[in-house]
């Protein structure tokens, strides 16, 4: 089985070494400077507890954000995180199967989640976020 996140054992385990990971925020200010600060919608595959779209919120704050995770913890986790925040929508879903239909996007990042699906699905899970970027995405 290559995705563990659906037990909060394995959820809970990464949420306390998630700050220790090497180079993570020199990677995450690289990945902010890459996006563009007038993307208007951002999408994040696997976003546990929504670090990523937090950061990218905070100089975008007129993006409106989807945030795709299926770990009951980590959604649950992003879920107060943007309690307050209505422009973040929160879907459950698992990237193992076919992205749903979500309009186009400026902008669809992830952060430590694709790794976790198997080689082909990995394919065809790029060939769909492609298809979901807008024109210049």
């Amino acid at each position: 089985m290559v995705n563990l996140w659906s037990t909060t054992e394995h959820a809970l385990g990464y949420l306390a070494k998630a700050d220790s990971i090497p180079h993570r925020t020199e990677g995450e200010a690289v990945l902010l400077d890459y996006i563009p600060k007038t993307a208007n919608r951002i999408l994040d595959l696997g976003t546990g507890d929504g670090r990523l779209m937090a950061l990218l919120n905070i100089d975008r704050s007129q993006a409106t954000g989807v945030a795709l995770d299926f770990s009951p913890v980590m959604i649950e986790q992003a879920k107060g995180r943007f309690k307050d925040d209505k422009l973040i929508e929160i879907i459950i879903h698992n990237l193992d199967n076919q992205l749903p239909d979500l309009g186009k996007f400026d902008a669809i990042v992830s952060s430590f989640a694709i790794h976790h699906v198997t080689h082909d699905r990995k394919r065809s899970l790029y060939e769909e976020i492609f298809n979901l970027l807008t024109p210049g995405g």
